[in-house]
């Protein structure tokens, strides 16, 4: 019995898989380097936003604090409401 179609066959077979391999590991490492520029973008947009969020925290202190110590009411001489146009 000849074993050469065996052996073609899996040269062959072996020629295949490797071909599928090459490939599959490129589309790894382009789906690697996409799924790093988008954590990296996400993280940036993640840290402007926390970023954000403490500036307004720290400005609402500061206008709490600004309001707590700050007089109530409006001086206005007793005159009540004064309008520019009274048209």
């Amino acid at each position: 019995m000849s074993y050469l179609p065996t052996w073609i066959v899996v040269v062959v077979g072996l020629l295949l898989l490797a071909v599928v391999l090459v490939r599959v590991f490129r589309n790894v490492r382009r789906f690697s380097r996409a799924a790093g520029v988008v954590g990296a973008r996400f993280s940036d947009e993640t840290g402007r936003l926390k970023a954000r969020s403490a500036a307004l925290r720290v400005a609402m202190r500061e206008t709490r604090a600004r309001v707590k110590h700050a007089p109530a009411d409006v001086p206005s001489n007793g005159r009540g409401r004064q309008e520019e146009d009274r048209g």
